[in-house]
C-alpha cells in the first residue's frame, strides 16, 4: 500500500470541523496520474441540492425524490459543494485537484463543464461512467476557474489559482445526472488531494497548429499546474533564440514569434513546477514557403482507447517517408474524445513525432467538439480556438469551416464567409470542412445536421464564387464527386485512415445526385464518368491520405492508398500502395 506524503500533510492544517471528507482508499491516491505524488487534503465540505442556494452540513444521500433512470429523458438535478481547508505553507502544495464519489466500491463519478449533448459527442451512452455532474462550474478562493475551452468529462479537475496560505475555499455546482441504463447513485461524495511540488510530464503535446510568416504555435497539457516555455531558435538563416512563456496553468497555447524569413528552426518545450523542470526536443521544424510548399490530407482516425499502435505506424511513415510542410486533418478523430485520458491514449501519444514537427490544421467532424480537441488544435482564426477562419499561402487561400454552428443565410457566419469569397482574388480556395455536402458511405445515408448545412448552404456559396475543392471527413471513404456549378464544387472526402471501422458498404447508402451514372455501387470501384464528363472517383473502407503540391500556380492533387483495408489491422511496414486518384486544378478565373 502507498504511503501518504508526509511533506504535504505537513503542509496542510486539517480543520476540525464537522462533515470532513472521508479518506481516500489507498489506489485512490494516485490521483490523476499514476506517476504523480499525492496526499488527501482534509476539507469542511458543506451541501446544497438546489444549486447552491441553501447549504447544510449533511452530506447528500442519494437521489432526490423522483429520480427516474427508465430512459433519455433522465431528469438532472442542481447540486452544489462549498469546501474551506487550510494551508500553511502554500510552497509545499504544487497543485489540488477534487472529485466526486458515487458510494460504490469503484466509483467512476466524472465531471463535466459542458452540456449533455456535446460531452457524449451526440451518444448519452458515451456517459456509461456515471453519475456525471454537467455543466460543472467551479470557484477556487472566489475566482472563477475555467476548466477547458468546451466540454471535457474528467475524473480529477486540476484547481488553477493562487494557493494562500491560511484559509482557502472551493466551490463547485452544476447538473447531476444518471446514466439512462444505470442505477441512480447512493450518494455523492466529494474530495481532494494535494501534489507536492515535483516534475510535470508534458501531456498531450506539444501539438503544432496554425504557423505563418514569422510565427508558430504550439499547444499541451501539463500534469500539474506549471510555467511552460517555448524556446525556439532559426536554423535557416540563424538567430537569435527566441521565448515565449505560458504561465500557471495546466492547458498551454502558445504563439512563438520568429525572425520573418525563417525557414527552418528547432524548438524545446520546458515545464517548470517550483524548482522542478521537464524538456521535451529539440523538434526540428520547417516552416512552408508561400511559394511552394506540399501538405497533406486526411481524417477519420476514429481513435478508441488501444487504437494506438497503427496510428503510431502510420503516422512516423507520413512523417519520414511523405515529409509533409503541414496537415490538413478532416476531423473524425476520437470515437469518445470528451473523455479526458483518451487523447494521449490514442491521438497525441502514439502521433508525438508527426505532431510536434509538423503543424497541423484541423476542422470538427462528429465528435471533435470537446475541450481537448479545441486545448489542442490552434487554429488560424483570432482567438487560436474558433473553427470558422481564413488563411492564405501564395495562391492558396484556405477556409476552415464549422458546420455545427449556425449558418442560415443572412447570419454572421454566412455573412462572414461570402464576405471573404467576394474579395478573394486567390487562384485557388480549398476548403476544410469535416462534413461534406455530398458523399456515398454509410454515415451519409440521411441528410441532417453538419452536412445539411453544408450541401444545403455552404456548397451553393463556394460554387457561386467558384471555389476549387471541399475537403471533408464523416465517412471512412475516399470520395471525389464534381456536382454542377450550381450546387457546389468538387468534393473530396478522405475519411479512412483510422484504425477500426465497422462499417460495411450497401449499394443503398448515401445515394446523391452526383454518384456514378445507375447507383452507388459496392465496395471499391475506382473512377467512373458521366455522359456529361463528370468524374466520380470512390474507394470505400480504403485507408488513404491525400497529397497536394503547389508549385507556382498550380496546384496537384494525389489520394494514395495506405496499408490494409480499413477493419483489419496490418502490422505490416507501411508502404505507399499506390495512387489511387489524381487531379490538377484549374486556377479559378
Amino acid at each position: 500500500m502507498r504511503q501518504m506524503n508526509t511533506s504535504i500533510v505537513a503542509g496542510l492544517m486539517i480543520a476540525a470541523i464537522a462533515a470532513v471528507s472521508t479518506p481516500l482508499r489507498a489506489e485512490e491516491l494516485n490521483g490523476p496520474y499514476a506517476n504523480i505524488k499525492t496526499a488527501p487534503v482534509t476539507v469542511t465540505w458543506q451541501y446544497s441540492n438546489d444549486g447552491g442556494k441553501t447549504f447544510s452540513d449533511k452530506p447528500l444521500q442519494g437521489p432526490p425524490a423522483g429520480l427516474d433512470p427508465r430512459g433519455q429523458n433522465v431528469p438532472v438535478y442542481p447540486y452544489a459543494w462549498k469546501g474551506t481547508f487550510e494551508v500553511a505553507d502554500p510552497a509545499k502544495v504544487a497543485g489540488l485537484y477534487v472529485r466526486l464519489f458515487d458510494g460504490e466500491a469503484d466509483s467512476r463519478a466524472t465531471i463535466c463543464n459542458g452540456d449533455l449533448w456535446s460531452a457524449s459527442g451526440g451518444w448519452w451512452k458515451d456517459l456509461g461512467f456515471c453519475p456525471t455532474l454537467l455543466d460543472a462550474s467551479v470557484k477556487f478562493n472566489g475566482k472563477d476557474m475555467p476548466i477547458a475551452q468546451g466540454p471535457i468529462l474528467q475524473f480529477w479537475v486540476p484547481l488553477v489559482g493562487e494557493i494562500k496560505k491560511g484559509a482557502n475555499t472551493v466551490e463547485l455546482r452544476g447538473n447531476v445526472y444518471t446514466f439512462w441504463q444505470g442505477k441512480p447513485a447512493a450518494a455523492l461524495d466529494i474530495k481532494m488531494i494535494a501534489a507536492e511540488p515535483q516534475p510535470t510530464k508534458i501531456n498531450n503535446g506539444p501539438v503544432l497548429g496554425d504557423f505563418g510568416e514569422g510565427y508558430f504555435t504550439v499547444a499541451c497539457r501539463t500534469q500539474l499546474p506549471a510555467d511552460v516555455t517555448v524556446e525556439a531558435t532559426p536554423v535557416e538563416p540563424a538567430a537569435a533564440p527566441v521565448k515565449a512563456t505560458s504561465a500557471a496553468a495546466v492547458w498551454h497555447r502558445l504563439r512563438v514569434e520568429v525572425p520573418k524569413g525563417t525557414t527552418k528552426l528547432t524548438y524545446t518545450i520546458s515545464a517548470k513546477v517550483a524548482g522542478y523542470e521537464t524538456k521535451q526536443g529539440p523538434f526540428a521544424v520547417a516552416l512552408p514557403s508561400n511559394k511552394e510548399f506540399s501538405f497533406i490530407a486526411f481524417g477519420g482516425l476514429e481513435q478508441q482507447p488501444g487504437g494506438g499502435p497503427l496510428w503510431k505506424q502510420q503516422s512516423k511513415f507520413l512523417l519520414e517517408k511523405v515529409q509533409p510542410q503541414f496537415i490538413l486533418n478532416t476531423g473524425n478523430l476520437m470515437e469518445q474524445e470528451s473523455w479526458s485520458f483518451q487523447m494521449e491514449e490514442a491521438y497525441s501519444g502514439p502521433g508525438a513525432e508527426l505532431l510536434a514537427r509538423v503543424p497541423t490544421l484541423i476542422s470538427p467532424c462528429n465528435r471533435d467538439n470537446t475541450g481537448i480537441f479545441n486545448e489542442l488544435h490552434c487554429t488560424p482564426a483570432a482567438d487560436m480556438y474558433a473553427h470558422n477562419w481564413t488563411k492564405v499561402m501564395g495562391p492558396v487561400r484556405f477556409i476552415g469551416i464549422d458546420a455545427n454552428t449556425e449558418w442560415a443565410v443572412g447570419n454572421g457566419n454566412h455573412k462572414w464567409l461570402e464576405d471573404v469569397l467576394k474579395a478573394a482574388n486567390d487562384k485557388y480556395i480549398v476548403v476544410l470542412s469535416g462534413y461534406p455536402g455530398f458523399a456515398s458511405g454509410i454515415n451519409s445515408k440521411k441528410l441532417f445536421g453538419g452536412r445539411q448545412v453544408v450541401r444545403e448552404v455552404i456548397m451553393p456559396l463556394l460554387g457561386k464564387y467558384k471555389a476549387t475543392v471541399v475537403l471533408s471527413s464523416w465517412d471512412p471513404i475516399y470520395e471525389r464527386i464534381e456536382p454542377t456549378p450550381d450546387k457546389g464544387v468538387t468534393q473530396i472526402v478522405t475519411g479512412c485512415i483510422g484504425q477500426k471501422h465497422w462499417h460495411k458498404w450497401d449499394s443503398r447508402f448515401g445515394s446523391h445526385p452526383f454518384g456514378p451514372p445507375g447507383g452507388n455501387p459496392r465496395g471499391t470501384i475506382g473512377k467512373v464518368v458521366a455522359p456529361d464528363g463528370r468524374e466520380w472517383v470512390g474507394y470505400f473502407l480504403n485507408r488513404h491520405y491525400c497529397q497536394f503540391t503547389v508549385k507556382g500556380d498550380s496546384l496537384q492533387m494525389k489520394a494514395i492508398s495506405i496499408g490494409g483495408p480499413a477493419g483489419e489491422v496490418d502490422t505490416r511496414e507501411l508502404k505507399e500502395m499506390k495512387v489511387i486518384d489524381e487531379k490538377t486544378f484549374k486556377p479559378r478565373q
